[in-house]
């Protein structure tokens, strides 16, 4: 390996920069992690709404095209950030944030 990639696999999260390396990063994890943050959401009739059951429906789609977390989670930044600044989940808009910026 070579000596970048070792400082690559080093770094801490300040110094992590998707635009050198995603070695580290961990994208999957994170967009597993928030989509279970999201679950309340999704299956709470007190909590959700025509997005929650539509981004529901995507994440397990019965027919058509299918996707990853991570590009669900990309594709609907804005909407996801709004619905949980709505609900004031501090904890889920963090992780948001965090995948945004090292990962999409």
């Amino acid at each position: 390996m070579t000596e970048a990639a070792d400082s690559c696999q080093e770094s801490t999260a300040a110094e992590r920069n998707r635009y050198v390396s995603f070695i580290g990063l961990d994208c999957a994890g994170q967009a597993r992690r928030l989509i279970g943050l999201l679950q309340p959401y999704m299956e709470d009739p007190e909590k959700t709404n025509a997005f929650w059951k539509l981004f529901a429906m995507k994440l397990s789609p019965v027919s058509g095209p299918t996707y990853d977390e991570l590009y669900l989670i990309h594709a609907h930044l804005n909407i996801l950030r709004d619905q949980l600044d709505m609900h004031g989940d501090a904890e889920a808009l963090q992780l948001l944030e965090q995948i945004e910026h090292e990962c999409c």
